[in-house]
């Protein structure tokens, strides 16, 4: 819909305050904690989160691009990381506080605007 002059949004000139800032940190080198990958991967076994049914879903032992031993390397990479997987929203996680603070989004003090409904016919 079309914005009228009067309701533009106008910046406002202003800093960011310190307590605000988002400031990357990294407690720990991630690569370290990954696990190691067997030169043999096993075959698949379903777990909590990766059943056979999401297994099949994904398509990879119909991906004729990849050879079998390639199969069975993705299926191991995919076991190691189950807790990061989700297929809904009750299985979502968050990342760690020490790697991602929470985000502080600040506002300054302005007179809002009002919003009047337009009559609504009978």
């Amino acid at each position: 819909s079309y914005k009228k002059v009067a309701n533009k949004v106008k910046p406002v000139a202003t800093t960011m305050p310190a307590h605000a800032r988002i400031i990357r940190q990294f407690p720990e080198d991630p690569l370290f904690s990954l696990p190691s990958l067997s030169t043999t991967p096993p075959e698949f076994l379903p777990g909590t989160r990766l059943t056979q049914e999401r297994m099949d879903e994904l398509g990879i032992f119909q991906n004729s691009f990849l050879w079998p031993e390639e199969w069975k390397l993705t299926v191991q990479i995919l076991t190691n990381n189950e807790p990061a997987l989700a297929w809904d929203e009750s299985e979502k996680g968050r990342f760690r506080d020490d790697y991602f603070p929470p985000i502080i989004i600040p506002t300054i003090e302005h007179v809002p605007w009002a919003h009047c409904q337009p009559p609504i016919p009978p």
